[in-house]
């Protein structure tokens, strides 16, 4: 690791010595959560172990079962994909299943920023990892897969980021919208028939498995899942214009408004394309979205908005309202729902009026007023997209 990719301020060996304490409460975390899975076993592993028992037998994915406390949601290649960790044994499986998800972040915020910066993302979306390891949920997963789809399109691996995009689209619908990182690059319509050519492979995969017509009944009730759970707004941007408004409008003309928001700099400022800034803005933004206007995110669903709150600020000038705003997002955000606040102040003020979405809202405002500059410092032109691969770790 070169000298030059740390803070001049920072000395070498005590910036190598913070990053490996990151590392270590990252792996600690890893081993924490799986420890406690082990021994409280976690619904949402179970549901996905058995998805592949279920995959292979023929039955339907999505089916009411009195063995877990929910329904399986994600897709039949989501299924088979899980395969491997089903296959070992439970406590086996949860660890490699975290190490997945942990590590491929973790891996992912180092392609992404320089080495100082990544040890301190790392160190801020900690604990909202943790949170949703804890659960066994999917969502680091599926932020380190945004992630990567940006940094691979940055270093021209057109495959590489079908594939990422393509995988993050069958454990959650939308990181497909990570495809709209094309527009940052050449050979778009390449780009587009390689991404069809991954989707329609992960789509059609479990036919190594079952039958074409099982296969569609399979999709068939995977549709039927989703449908209905439509009009769910839960840590959602719609929950609040519930809550303020008292109204019961559909989420999709909101989330329409949403996307509209999202995608307006880049129509008005297509100036500002190659400057590395902007488009590290528009991947914060982007992983923002995905939770504030996502009517099924939950309180694990938050690493993905934090993520991006994280690469907003490592990209952003660090004045005080930046300062004000991280801690704002740490306190509210990641803190609210934890044991650190009491369980009336959860249950009455944190629950109640859904707080968490609350500074997340703030920093994409922000966001996208930056976003909408006319410009950015001249000075990063001729910058690289992304840090060089040696600066992982």
């Amino acid at each position: 690791m070169d000298d030059s990719s740390f803070h001049p301020g920072v000395p070498r060996h005590s910036a190598i010595r913070l990053s490996t304490l990151v590392l270590a409460l990252w792996c600690a975390g890893v081993l924490a959560a799986t420890v406690q899975g082990a021994i409280h076993p976690v619904n949402n592993f179970a549901i996905y172990r058995g998805s592949w028992d279920n995959l292979v037998a023929g039955r339907d994915l999505y089916a009411p079962s009195t063995h877990y406390r929910d329904l399986f949601k994600y897709s039949p290649s989501f299924a088979l994909l899980f395969a491997p960790f089903a296959a070992l044994p439970a406590a086996v499986g949860l660890l490699a299943w975290n190490v997945l998800n942990a590590g491929l972040l973790y891996v992912a915020l180092g392609l992404l920023l320089g080495p100082e910066q990544a040890v301190a993302a790392r160190a801020f979306v900690f604990l909202d990892t943790f949170g949703s390891m804890q659960n066994a949920q999917s969502n680091a997963l599926v932020a380190a897969l945004i992630v990567l789809t940006f940094t691979e399109l940055a270093r021209g691996r057109q495959l590489g980021a079908a594939a990422a995009m393509a995988a993050g689209a069958v454990v959650k619908i939308f990181p497909v919208s990570a495809g709209v990182f094309m527009l940052f690059h050449p050979r778009k319509a390449r780009f587009v028939a390689v991404s069809a050519i991954a989707g329609i492979a992960l789509l059609c995969a479990p036919l190594l498995v079952v039958s074409p017509s099982a296969l569609m009944a399979q999709y068939h009730s995977w549709r039927a899942v989703e449908s209905s759970d439509a009009l769910d707004r839960t840590l959602s941007i719609m929950q609040h214009v519930h809550l303020l408004f008292r109204v019961d409008w559909p989420n999709w003309p909101q989330q329409l408004a949403g996307l509209a928001i999202l995608l307006a700099p880049l129509a008005v400022r297509r100036e500002r394309f190659h400057e590395q800034r902007f488009r590290k803005l528009f991947l914060a933004s982007l992983l923002l979205f995905c939770v504030l206007f996502n009517h099924q995110a939950e309180s694990p669903s938050f690493v993905i908005a934090t993520t991006g709150v994280a690469i907003w600020f490592m990209t952003t000038e660090h004045t005080p309202v930046a300062w004000a705003l991280l801690a704002f997002v740490f306190v509210v955000t990641t803190l609210s729902k934890s044991d650190l606040v009491p369980a009336v102040v959860r249950r009455e003020f944190v629950d109640r009026y859904y707080v968490k979405t609350i500074p997340c809202l703030v920093v994409w405002m922000v966001l996208q007023a930056d976003l909408w500059r006319a410009r950015s410092d001249l000075r990063e032109r001729h910058q690289l997209d992304v840090p060089s691969p040696q600066a992982v770790v």
